[in-house]
């Protein structure tokens, strides 16, 4: 629709932060943050002021008259202002309160929980006097377990030979707190800071993983979003030293075996999801961070479009599709084609480990418990326990790729 040069519009509250030489603006209750240069971040400003479409088109074309900025770096405000409109940050006067409205059925169609912390609890959970106590603990557990081989990861752990389903079920309800602990970090990290957050479930490709949707923190400075991301990690290392000190006094005291067995593959597991957060190809944490020192938006999205765009300019149109223009964030270019190989190397390893790992051992599990099921010298209760155990280790599989395959 086009506008008026005689009309002004309400602008929702909005944060603006700088990244290189374009702007981070964006709503932090809705969660929608775009990347704008700065005449946008201009614009923005005076239609806050109260200015008219047609006062910002005779402000911008004197400044350009001047030649302050070349032509080809302005934009064109109708155009802007309609852009505006479109992903709701402006509105006409009269329409200000579709903003409210807009707020209340955003949180009343989202199922995730939303997240409000308390700021001086956050600030208080970290503070310099808490790192200090944090650091304390992770050395007294590394200390520990040099002069003590026993605290060291039991590589072995997850090896079984009886109560299989027993063990899965007990070592995925401490695995969900554990996992309940590290999104909480990233959650209360955020909540330092003033920033709301919300918590739900998702996918990394068939994965089943809680997701804490922390896209508040852009509203920081860019310096200040490195805390949140990194905290849920920073709680998994504290967790594995807390384990791991447990497993030394449990055996120092004759714990029960399998207790210490249990503890040491929840070590073992969480090791595995540190080591999962470097796959910077599935949009885990360290790949936030990434994107953050880089000051890209999202270099996923960016890499999915860079290579479609390359698959249809080298197979002549047939494959892919081209990038709109200016779709591509010219910063850092050589960090997204980096980035793009990396992508591509990290999906067909993924696929590999898929079709020559995860599936073959999902099906021994099957066989397995097809053939004690099916031995007239088997006890029930031994093939009760192979066959819950396979059955729940296909149903966490077949709803990760359920979740992977609908996105698709």
């Amino acid at each position: 629709m086009a506008n008026s040069d005689d009309q002004t519009y309400y602008v929702i509250p909005l944060s603006v932060q700088r990244e290189g030489d374009a702007y981070y603006i964006g709503n932090a209750e809705l969660g929608e943050f775009y990347e704008f240069p700065e005449d946008g971040l201009r614009i923005v400003e005076r239609l806050q002021a109260g200015d008219s479409v047609g006062a910002i088109k005779r402000a911008l074309g004197a400044r350009d008259a001047g030649g302050a900025v070349a032509l080809e770096d302005t934009l064109d405000v109708d155009d802007f202002v309609a852009q505006l409109r479109d992903i709701g940050f402006i509105l006409p006067p009269q329409e200000r309160d579709a903003y409210q409205r807009r707020l209340e059925e955003s949180a009343a169609g989202d199922r995730r929980l939303s997240f409000r912390g308390n700021t001086a609890l956050a600030r208080a959970l970290f503070s310099p006097a808490t790192l200090v106590a944090y650091l304390g603990v992770l050395a007294y557990a590394g200390y520990s377990a040099w002069i003590d081989p026993r605290l060291r990861p039991n590589l072995q752990a997850f090896y079984l030979e009886q109560h299989l389903t027993l063990t899965l079920v007990a070592l995925l309800g401490l695995y969900f707190v554990t996992t309940m602990l590290h999104e909480l970090g990233h959650m209360l990290a955020a909540a330092r800071y003033g920033v709301n957050s919300r918590l739900g479930i998702g996918n990394r490709l068939w994965d089943l993983v809680a997701e804490a949707d922390l896209t508040g923190i852009l509203s920081l400075p860019r310096r200040q979003r490195y805390l949140p991301l990194l905290a849920g990690m920073m709680v998994d290392v504290l967790n594995i030293a807390l384990l791991s000190l447990a497993v030394g006094w449990l055996l120092d005291r004759g714990g029960d075996p399998f207790v210490v067995q249990l503890l040491q593959a929840l070590v073992l597991q969480l090791l595995i999801t540190l080591s999962w957060q470097l796959n910077i190809f599935l949009r885990t944490d360290f790949y936030y961070v990434v994107c953050n020192y880089f000051g890209h938006p999202d270099l996923d999205q960016q890499a999915r479009l860079y290579l479609r765009d390359r698959l249809h300019r080298f197979s002549g149109g047939r494959i892919g599709a081209a990038a709109a223009p200016g779709a591509l964030v010219p910063r850092n270019l050589g960090v997204l084609r980096a980035f793009s190989l990396l992508w591509v190397a990290g999906r067909v390893s993924a696929l590999a480990l898929l079709a020559f790992v995860l599936i073959p051992t999902l099906t021994r599990y099957i066989v397995r418990a097809y053939d004690i099921f099916a031995s007239p010298a088997a006890t029930r209760a031994a093939a009760l326990d192979a066959t819950a155990f396979a059955a729940i280790s296909v149903a966490l599989f077949a709803a990760g790729m359920y979740l992977w395959l609908r996105r698709r």
